[in-house]
């Protein structure tokens, strides 16, 4: 019970970001496609910075309410309370993180690099998170269960940054032939 409230409020404050991310997606597609590479670049930074701060304000108040915010969905059950409370603590701390990964996905989509979007789409939730529940929860008990998402966001994070850095570098390069045209 108390891992479907943490699940069901992270998807919430996830929510947000997505919609954010796709409306980014159109002005980068647009701006790449007509060879406005300047553009892609700084509203991709742009982008990232407004959803790191936002998803780092938005955790830091969800991690300070942790508690009185799963108490509203089970105010009789203190286990469901105490173990609902680590768990969206754990995932707080690591939710800025997520607004990497999120808006990586979104350029690579938006400038046809396929393999790539894929690869970042499913990491989060899929390639990282479903083995992490299979392993945490058999050497750390409730405790590995609490941890698997955020842990996931952190491998996903991790994985997306070699993937990330080769196009911003391309994309940056791409920028330093567009100032010599």
């Amino acid at each position: 019970a108390a891992m479907s409230i943490v699940a069901r409020l992270n998807h919430f404050m996830i929510s947000g970001m997505l919609g954010f991310g796709q409306g980014f997606m159109p002005v980068c597609g647009f701006n790449y496609g007509a060879g406005k590479f300047q553009r892609v670049r700084e509203s991709f930074f742009f982008c990232l910075k407004v959803a790191v701060i936002f998803l780092a304000a938005v955790g830091l108040a969800m991690f300070v309410l942790s508690r009185q915010i799963i108490t509203c969905f089970r105010r009789e059950d203190l286990e469901v309370i105490a173990i609902g409370t680590r768990a969206l603590r754990l995932q707080c701390v690591c939710l800025p993180l997520t607004a990497a990964t999120i808006m990586a996905n979104m350029l690579t989509q938006s400038i046809g690099l396929s393999w790539q979007a894929s690869l970042l789409a499913t990491l989060r939730q899929g390639l990282c998170l479903i083995p992490l529940i299979f392993i945490l929860p058999r050497f750390l008990g409730i405790l590995g269960l609490q941890a698997a998402q955020p842990l996931a966001d952190v491998v996903a994070a991790l994985v997306c940054a070699p993937i990330l850095v080769p196009v911003l570098r391309d994309i940056r390069f791409k920028c330093q032939r567009e100032g010599e045209a």
